[in-house]
């Protein structure tokens, strides 16, 4: 179906070598065969020969294939035809046209999906908006086709075009960029030995070099192009060659010189119609005679070169700048006048500071878009059939589904061991606590059970003695000895001091009563035997935790009351104790001498203890201490108790 626009890429690259027999042969095909369409083809492939040697010759082959495909509907031929109108009224000059034809045929390859024919579309656009001067929409063509042309892997392609966006920076005066990819573009041409295009990069390094001042270098370059394009009989590249020489002389001031090469490239674009390039000629002629002093040539050149003018803001800036120049020399000062505002308004137009800044971005979106040309390629390869563009869609889909399915799984294997290694974690801290809670549960218990053995044996066995020895010095009491009499007041004293040894280590009221009595007991009890006064005060609801939790809190009440006691000097204690909302608030106060909390060297059993009982109960310590007393709070949640 794309027998004949398949092959564009082709003729636009290598059109010239097509050798006289392949030219003889298409001739034939028109003149034996009655087949429409195979004429039609004919004529527009000598169409594409002669656009670069012979634009009228090139023009009539076209209009006749045009005919011809038209008159047999073929939606193809009559868009390959438009594309080289398009080409064809590039080189003439008639850039207007030019883009109206290359629009036509990229609207029909791109309804057709045919990226690489809208890559070439996209490329001539870039060449005729570059010819005009606007270089901004001229450079977004280029790197648009760039991308595709890459995403193809088609070296030649690449090569041209970064030819062509070499040339955009050069009138920019952007040369290290123009540089860097004339050279990209030169490793791409020898490689593939595409002779043409290695003459364009060369005729393109030459013209950089040239406004580099660079001459001997630009010369060289020069040359190297005029031998290729003389070898394959390439007339539009032979006068822009000589042209570009000329240029070259002119800037050495070896005007006569100068003038020889651009009437060869005069006379070679007036026989072939290479209007496009007429103009730049024609002025680069007047300017020479204008520095020759020869003012009337100077002035019916640039008249005639009046008369090829395009729509080109580069050309146009360049023509009105020697009509400035010329019109000044001749002392005509509104005529030069009027070119000198025209040459700044073409002028500005090009290198207004907007269009600068835009095409910066370019560059930077450029490199930015070829990280998708992966995804393009994938869009190439499905173009080329649509049953393998269904199939390998289709596996795709399953491989991504696969994929997102396998992802899935992986994510859920991965929540469901984190759940199990958090809840194995979770146990592991539970057991530890566990552990924790029976070691401290065991030492406590062990602990209530020595203190029961010790009063027991205290109360049983040295009360118990003590009585015996009262009873056996009271029986000798008659005897009225002051030293027996003075015996039983001690062991008395010693009875009374047993049996509150006895009781403090196991509190019967504990036993007996709940923990505030039990508190308010032991309090009374050391507020009568102690000097210092402790005052016991509770407030809040009735309290109702275990045994265990209970005799905890009272050790830690006696153990605080204890340290008070001994080392605080103090003349008050205070014991409040509260309870609300299931939370239970200890307090013990004195107005001693304090200490330093922060430089507690050593921890004593009776601090070691409250901390144990503390860490069971899962409770909250805080102790304040200064010069004017101690205060220590406990706080305890009794829904948190390790009650069994």
């Amino acid at each position: 179906m794309k027998k004949i626009i398949s092959v564009i890429l082709y003729l636009f690259i290598s059109y010239s070598f097509l050798g006289q027999s392949n030219i003889d042969s298409l001739y034939n095909v028109i003149n034996s065969t009655t087949e429409i369409s195979n004429k039609a083809e004919a004529h527009n492939k000598l169409a594409w020969f002669f656009i670069n040697n012979d634009i009228s010759v090139a023009k009539a082959h076209l209009d006749t294939s045009l005919v011809l495909f038209t008159s047999i509907k073929d939606k193809n031929g009559i868009a390959l035809c438009n594309y080289k109108y398009g080409v064809l009224y590039r080189v003439s000059g008639d850039f207007i046209a030019s883009l109206n034809y290359m629009n036509k045929y990229l609207s029909y390859v791109v309804s057709q999906q045919d990226s690489l024919n809208v890559a070439n579309s996209q490329y001539q656009k870039g060449v005729v908006y570059s010819l005009q001067g606007d270089y901004e929409n001229s450079l977004k063509e280029y790197y648009k086709t760039l991308l595709i042309y890459e995403a193809l892997e088609d070296s030649t392609s690449i090569g041209f075009t970064l030819n062509s966006i070499g040339i955009v920076y050069k009138n920019l005066k952007k040369y290290p960029q123009a540089i860097e990819n004339y050279q990209k573009a030169v490793i791409i041409h020898k490689k593939s030995n595409d002779l043409e295009n290695l003459a364009n990069v060369y005729n393109s390094l030459g013209s950089v070099y040239a406004e580099q001042k660079n001459y001997d270098k630009a010369l060289e370059f020069f040359n190297k192009t005029l031998e290729i394009d003389i070898k394959t009989k390439n007339n539009w590249g032979i006068a822009i060659n000589n042209m570009d020489i000329g240029s070259l002389y002119f800037e050495k001031q070896q005007y006569k010189k100068a003038l020889k090469h651009y009437f060869k490239s005069y006379n070679l674009q007036l026989a072939n119609n290479f209007t496009a390039n007429i103009t730049r000629t024609l002025i680069k002629i007047s300017a020479t005679y204008l520095l020759l002093g020869d003012y009337n040539k100077s002035e019916f050149y640039l008249k005639e070169a009046s008369d090829y003018l395009t729509s080109s803001n580069e050309i146009n800036k360049e023509y009105h700048f020697q009509s400035y120049t010329l019109f000044e020399k001749l002392g005509k000062s509104k005529k030069a006048l009027y070119h000198y505002k025209k040459y700044s308004v073409f002028k500005d137009s090009i290198f207004n500071k907007e269009n600068i800044k835009n095409i910066n971005l370019l560059e930077i979106q450029y490199n930015t878009q070829k990280k998708d040309k992966e995804i393009l390629q994938q869009q190439l390869v499905i173009e080329k059939t649509e049953k393998e563009l269904q199939k390998k869609l289709n596996q795709s889909n399953f491989m991504i589904g696969i994929s997102i399915f396998l992802f899935i799984i992986s994510i859920l294997i991965w929540f469901v061991f984190q759940q199990r290694q958090k809840r194995k974690n979770q146990e592991i801290i539970s057991l530890k606590r566990e552990h924790q809670i029976k070691t401290l549960e065991s030492l406590m218990e062990g602990e209530e059970k020595e203190r029961f053995r010790i009063a027991k044996e205290l109360h049983d066995g040295v009360n118990g003695d003590l009585s015996a020895i009262k009873y056996k010095l009271s029986s000798l009491s008659e005897m009225n000895n002051k030293v027996i009499n003075e015996a039983i007041a001690m062991i008395d004293s010693s009875c009374s001091q047993v049996r509150a040894i006895s009781h403090n280590l196991v509190p019967p009221s504990l036993e007996n009563f709940n923990l505030i009595e039990a508190i308010q007991d032991y309090c009374s009890g050391l507020d009568a035997v102690q000097p210092v006064p402790i005052i016991f005060q509770y407030l809040g609801e009735s309290i109702s935790i275990s045994k265990k939790a209970e005799v905890n809190i009272f050790r830690i009440i006696q153990e605080l009351v204890s340290n008070s006691i001994k080392h605080a000097s103090a003349s008050e204690i205070n014991v409040q104790m509260s309870c609300r909302d299931k939370n239970i608030q200890i307090t013990v106060e004195d107005n001693g001498k304090g200490f330093n909390t922060n430089n507690i060297q050593t921890k004593g059993i009776g601090l070691k203890n409250i901390e144990s009982r503390i860490e069971y109960l899962q409770a909250s310590i805080d102790i304040v201490s200064n010069k004017h007393g101690t205060s220590t709070t406990v706080e305890i949640d009794t829904q948190k108790l390790n009650d069994n």
